[in-house]
């Protein structure tokens, strides 16, 4: 286990959810995602013990099957990090933005709990205020600080940095899901539907989900994420990490990341699958962008 430099004996484990599309291929160890239960017909999902993959679930979704999300449980939230500070264990917990759902309210009060009851470990939530790979950004980050060796007090201070720091820009094939479940006026939604608008929109500094760009083809939509990029990224040089996510659209998500690559030079450029919870929200055709910049 990785020590952090308070104590010889104590290492930092870290928490966060399945709304964190974390890759497979980032590092894990010393950290866990809870489950957030997706429900599409007459099935659910928590991908941590029922499976549902991105590509089935779209299909569904395309076939026009509606999808709804619950939020992690409080109450396996804290058997989870009750278990972490029982093995001496410090407990960091990141979270889905609280703007878009309950998950991180019900989690950080379950930390404020048990760090009246553990008062020789350290335990803390943080709200991303991100979603999706946007959050698996942050949480990368996250993970890679620690196995570096910071201790609990230096990594709360860093992830705080990042999280103001990490931008989210995405764009859908239409609203009409934004909508459904609240994310987004219906007014809008018909609007864009009807006048064949492709819209592109961005996480804002409450974590909210805000219109960005409004274009008139999904091809302009694609190069406005990057465009958006070159507008709010720090340098090329500090993206140690650029995340592209998609729901059932690699070419596409491709496609952003050859133009990331062409026009900034970036090397590590990951393209994933944006999954259930969130592709809820959204439906299949999302692409989002996924990097540091100077404001949210």
């Amino acid at each position: 286990m990785k020590k952090n430099s308070e104590d010889a004996n104590v290492s930092i484990f870290i928490f966060s959810d399945t709304t964190a599309d974390y890759p497979a291929t980032a590092p894990r160890k010393d950290l866990e995602i809870l489950p957030m239960a997706v429900h599409i017909g007459n099935d659910d999902y928590d991908n941590i013990s029922t499976f549902i993959s991105a590509k089935e679930f779209y299909t569904r979704m395309r076939a026009g099957e509606m999808g709804n999300t619950a939020m992690v449980q409080p109450y396996m939230a804290e058997a989870k990090f009750e278990e972490k500070l029982k093995a001496g264990y410090d407990v960091l917990y990141l979270g889905f933005s609280s703007a878009l759902s309950g998950t991180y309210a019900g989690c950080a009060r379950v930390a404020k709990e048990l760090a009246a009851k553990y008062p020789e470990r350290k335990i803390a939530a943080i709200d991303s205020l991100n979603a999706s790979m946007g959050e698996g950004l942050i949480l990368w980050y996250t993970v890679n600080k620690r196995d570096e060796g910071a201790s609990f007090d230096e990594l709360c201070a860093y992830v705080d940095h990042i999280v103001e720091k990490g931008v989210a820009l995405f764009t859908v094939d239409d609203l009409t899901h934004l909508a459904r479940l609240g994310r987004c006026s219906k007014a809008s939604a018909m609007i864009g539907t009807l006048m064949n608008i492709k819209p592109v929109l961005h996480v804002d500094e409450q974590g909210r989900l805000m219109p960005y760009a409004k274009v008139m083809s999904r091809k302009k939509a694609l190069k406005a994420l990057v465009d958006g990029m070159e507008e709010r990224m720090l340098p090329a040089a500090e993206q140690k990490k650029v995340y592209i996510g998609h729901g059932d659209c690699i070419d596409d998500a491709n496609l952003v990341k050859k133009m990331v690559e062409d026009r900034f030079g970036i090397a590590d450029v990951e393209v994933g699958d944006i999954g259930p919870v969130i592709g809820t929200h959204t439906n299949a055709g999302v692409v989002a962008l996924f990097f540091l910049g100077n404001a949210k």
